[in-house]
């Protein structure tokens, strides 16, 4: 039902209106001019107005005026009757704030659907004007809560701001409470008081509800999160005994839940109007009483910090390990004793981020990951370098909100240096695995041929003694010798490999004259191989700037087996790689400090594929065909000038041969 006025000097039109509304069931007023209506507009506050344009004094046009200007009675309905059609007036009064127009004669069922619109679309605007009044009404509440620490000012006017937009005689807040003998006691945390509906003393009375003992039926729905909210004429009996008594006719109390336990309550009370709340209005409700509930929540944490902080200051005082917390913006904000003692800094220096080795990582996922662990490496200001290892924990509150991070940290940098010994031992032994495999598979590979060339030679040997000439006899005798031969520099070759991985090779340096060694070791190679190569050894000595002397000996202090290992597997395998009649060239240069040995040949030369693995044990390039050998003889050429300290660098073309180059410090 709605309150409408109608304002027409035509008594027989007033008649028709009036018999139409109320017959839908409205409240009707009739004015009889325009200064009457605005009056009864004033006093009434109709939902709306009906309105004659043509009237003595003041008119239609001017009445619509008036209303629209009034705040109070803006959003009125306004349906203006008139009798002209011209487009210039209707422009007039859309202009002066009429909704719709109307034309007489009046058109029932168009008067009336008109109507219904209308004060639907006044309801729908009166309904989102309140809630716009409640959501900034919710939104200042929340301001005032995260402004205010503990009960202060801010906290009751937060209060009286629910209380006025919603038009309570009474508000207030109470925490759960009991006393010494588990009786409820509420306890009062604030109160807003209308002051028309508030005993006017020197003292206001205290809330009514407070001093009765709360209904344990509405204490049990408290304890679920339920909302109390009805008239109290609506009540049980005994329920509106007690409320009546006290004056109040509508109540609603909103439940306030702090870590998932019943903290308290808000409390409304109506005296003066059967108030009821809508669904919005609860949601809206609902909102501010968790508003207050994580403002109680952030003071209980606040005080339990404040209470917690002397002793944990004095445990984390301390301890050895190295604490320090961090803002959720990743400031520090503190670190104890032992942290400033190991940089060695003051507090002051370390909350001024002077020094700040470790800081969380703050875009991670905190709900996913709250604790990290990680180590770093650090310089501290003596120069040591040293390895920590940090354990960064996030610390939120009670509703899950960040307070910060706190980060602990051990020094390990001796269990860090054992890893790295465990580690090279690991990959020692791994290396020492994987080169035991590669000798089996090579031995079991490189002895097959000479073991069945002395099988077969012994066989035939055995079969043929009586019948098979000396010549013949001694073929078979040369082949097992050859055979042998080679099985027996395979050996050599292994156990050198093997001594060296195991860091039993001695560096026994002694004097050797190089060019009377390089001479002996070339013949013993041509004479071991029986190849029809050649090697032309050449030889220059440059000890100082003015010298220049070719047969001045190059002397110097070398270990000799090392040495012999280096030119003969570098010179064999010139031979080995190089066609039958080829020359291999060894040049050695003398100079003041180190000595210069070059194997040069004109053989197969090395793929660039295999040369960053030249020297790795059991590595043989992909171009050797089916040319004998173990891959161990650079190993050994490579290991042996490392005990010189010295280098060794190749060049090579496939095809057109390859240049060793050693060179050796030379101590005299």
């Amino acid at each position: 039902m709605a309150k409408i006025l109608v304002i027409d000097d035509d008594i027989t039109v007033q008649l028709v209106l009036v018999h139409l509304l109320e017959r839908e069931g409205h409240q009707v007023n009739t004015a009889t001019d325009g200064a009457t209506g605005m009056q009864l507009a004033k006093q009434q506050h109709p939902d709306a107005i009906v309105c004659d344009w043509m009237m003595p004094g003041l008119d239609g046009l001017e009445v619509c005026r008036q209303v629209n200007a009034d705040p109070d009675l803006a959003t009125t309905f306004f349906i203006l009757l008139t009798a002209r059609e011209d487009v210039g007036d209707r422009v007039k009064g859309l202009d002066a704030g009429a909704d719709e127009f109307l034309s007489k004669p009046i058109e029932a069922e168009e008067l009336l659907a008109r109507m219904r619109a209308g004060l639907r679309s006044r309801r729908l605007t009166q309904q989102v004007a309140h809630t716009n009044q409640y959501l900034a009404a919710l939104v200042e509440v929340q301001n005032l809560l995260l402004a205010c620490s503990g009960h202060c000012i801010l906290y009751n006017q937060a209060i009286a701001t629910l209380g006025k937009v919603f038009g309570a005689s009474q508000v207030y807040v109470c925490r759960l409470s009991f006393d010494s003998e588990g009786n409820l006691k509420p306890l009062l945390q604030g109160e807003w008081c209308e002051p028309n509906s508030c005993e006017t003393s020197e003292k206001l009375s205290p809330p009514t509800l407070i001093e009765t003992q709360l209904f344990p039926s509405w204490l049990e729905m408290l304890e679920k999160g339920q909302i109390i909210t009805g008239k109290v004429a609506e009540l049980p009996e005994s329920e509106q005994e007690v409320l009546q008594a006290l004056g109040i006719s509508a109540v609603l109390i909103l439940p306030l839940i702090v870590d998932d336990q019943l903290f308290g309550w808000i409390n409304f009370e109506f005296k003066h109007q059967d108030y009821s709340f809508n669904s919005s209005e609860i949601e809206i409700l609902r909102a501010a009483a968790a508003a207050f509930s994580l403002h109680f929540d952030r003071c209980l944490t606040e005080e339990e910090l404040r209470k917690s902080e002397a002793h944990y200051r004095a445990i984390v005082e301390d301890q050895t390990e190295l604490i320090c917390r961090f803002a959720p913006d990743g400031k520090l904000t503190f670190v104890n004793e032992a942290y400033c003692r190991y940089f060695g800094i003051s507090r002051a220096e370390a909350l001024n981020n002077s020094l700040v080795p470790f800081i969380p990582d703050l875009k991670r996922d905190i709900m996913q990951y709250p604790v990290m662990i990680h180590e770093s490496r650090i310089v501290l200001n003596n120069g040591k370098n040293r390895w920590l290892q940090w354990s960064d924990r996030a610390i939120f509150d009670h509703q899950g909100i960040l307070l910060g991070f706190q980060a602990v940290a051990q020094d390990i940098t001796e269990r860090k240096r054992a890893e790295e010994e465990t580690i090279k031992a690991l990959q020692k032994e791994k290396e020492l695995s994987e080169l035991r495999s590669r000798f089996v598979s090579m031995v079991s590979h490189e002895f097959r041929n000479p073991l069945s060339s002395i099988i077969s030679a012994a066989d035939l040997l055995e079969y043929y003694i009586e019948t098979a000439s000396t010549e013949k006899k001694l073929q078979y005798i040369e082949r097992i010798q050859n055979a042998s031969t080679t099985m027996n520099e395979l050996l050599e070759d292994v156990l050198v490999i093997g001594r060296h991985e195991a860091n039993k090779v001695v560096f026994q340096p002694t004097e050797i004259n190089l060019i009377e060694f390089g001479q002996k070791i070339i013949k013993e190679i041509e004479f071991s191989l029986n190849r029809a190569n050649q090697i032309i050894f050449k030889y220059q000595a440059y000890l100082d700037s003015d010298r220049n002397d070719l047969n001045h000996n190059i002397c110097g202090f070398f270990d000799e087996k090392l040495l012999r290992q280096i030119l003969s597997n570098l010179l064999s395998n010139a031979i080995k790689y190089s066609a039958n009649n080829a020359l291999i060239y060894l040049d050695l240069i003398g100079r003041d400090s180190e000595v210069i040995f070059m194997v040069k040949d004109s053989g197969i030369g090395i793929p660039s594929d295999d040369l960053p693995h030249l020297f790795e044990s059991f590595h043989r390039c992909q171009n050797v065909g089916m040319i004998s050998g173990t891959g161990l003889g650079l190993t050994i050429v490579k290991r042996s000038v490392d005990m010189h300290g010295g280098q060794i660098f190749v060049e090579s073309e496939v095809g057109v041969g390859t240049t060793f180059t050693v060179t050796l410090p030379l101590q005299l």
